[in-house]
């Protein structure tokens, strides 16, 4: 993101994130933790679940408006950090992109290469391609970071596969998913969780990919994931 913008979502943040926590009546101590989370802090109210997803072979626009199917386009065989996401979000959405702005500095030349970013809008209506660019730049997005939406019904089979629909889209649940789509592993955070968290989550299953680590998965590559 510009340094403007990057300044502004430290300081504010932990303000939004008290809020956030404090609308849904959650402990005084636990918001309290929250606020400390950009020093290095694990957020407690953060949950890591291993997971499946069913990736929908469905047709998408991305930011630059090229037509990419989900599946064999965009996750491959790759390693994939996802959220969801809307670009009139007022409060979490921003601080969702601010920790993947934050992760792909960690990750570095390693972006568009071996990990990818995916944010997927919940409001395809409204997140047209140029919209997706003008929010894209908004978090200096780099290459390896692609945002995509589509015509509701295949951004739908999307969200639903991924575990993240809902029929009010501004209720959708506040998560993030680290996949190897190549082992099928695949690990959602509930909540708020780092870019170390992720970048951490990514480095384990980029080991297991390791010759000779201990994994035997018994599958080829992209076989792992269900698909749909």
């Amino acid at each position: 993101m510009t340094d403007g913008l990057r300044i502004r979502w430290n300081v504010l943040a932990p303000v939004v994130l008290f809020l956030v926590v404090a609308a849904g009546n959650a402990s005084s101590s636990l918001a309290e933790a929250d606020v400390v989370r950009e020093h290095g802090t694990k957020a407690p109210d953060v949950e890591v679940k291993p997971v499946t997803v069913n990736l929908a072979e469905a047709e998408l626009l991305d930011q630059d408006g090229n037509r990419v199917r989900f599946r064999s386009d965009v996750v491959k065989d790759r390693l994939v950090v996802i959220d969801v996401f809307y670009t009139t979000c007022p409060l979490v959405c921003p601080i969702l992109s601010a920790t993947f702005s934050d992760l792909q500095d960690l990750i570095g030349d390693r972006l568009g290469r071996e990990v990818f970013l995916l944010s997927v809008t919940v409001d395809p209506v409204t997140d047209i391609p140029p919209r997706l660019k003008e929010y894209a730049r908004r978090w200096d997005a780099k290459p390896g970071w692609i945002f995509l939406t589509g015509a509701r019904p295949e951004v739908d089979r999307v969200l639903q596969g991924l575990g993240a629909f809902a029929a009010d889209f501004t209720d959708h649940p506040t998560m993030m998913l680290v996949g190897d789509a190549a082992s099928g592993e695949w690990a959602r955070f509930y909540g708020f969780p780092t870019a170390e968290m992720l970048s951490a989550k990514l480095d384990e299953f980029r080991a297991k990919r390791e010759p000779g680590s201990k994994r035997d998965t018994g599958v080829l590559p992209g076989q792992g994931t269900k698909r749909k």
